[in-house]
């Protein structure tokens, strides 16, 4: 299972909206967000509005068996849902999702990864 958290501001004046959105997919879209859903193998998505000092920020989280073919399908496919879910997203974020359409492109996994740091509370000396 991979994951992925995507982090979009949401645009001065579009908070309300972006809250009809979610409602939308929990609501009188809910069958047709379900069958997409089930269609990209995503077995959680989890949408979250954080505020910051910045302004209004939509936190989502995604995860799939392959959550890079998922996005790409989602920034790429033509059916009417897709479209409609990209549509929105330029409303609420200002984000023209077809501008990512590169990334959708299968890339093998970096074989060279080089860890720096990492920290783990059961492995800490700090007492």
């Amino acid at each position: 299972m991979s994951g992925i958290i995507l982090t979009f501001p949401i645009l001065t004046g579009k908070v309300e909206a972006w809250r009809r959105f979610c409602q939308e997919l929990s609501g009188s879209r809910k069958q047709m967000y379900i069958s997409s859903r089930r269609r990209l193998g995503i077995t959680l998505e989890r949408l979250a509005l954080v505020d910051t000092a910045y302004g209004a920020t939509a936190v989502t989280t995604l995860e799939a068996p392959d959550v890079g073919w998922a996005l790409g399908q989602i920034i790429t496919s033509s059916l009417p849902y897709d479209r409609w879910y990209r549509e929105r997203v330029q409303e609420l974020h200002g984000i023209n999702l077809a501008g990512y359409e590169q990334y959708v492109q299968p890339v093998p996994p970096s074989q060279n990864q080089e860890l720096l740091f990492e920290w783990s509370l059961t492995t800490s000396d700090d007492g």
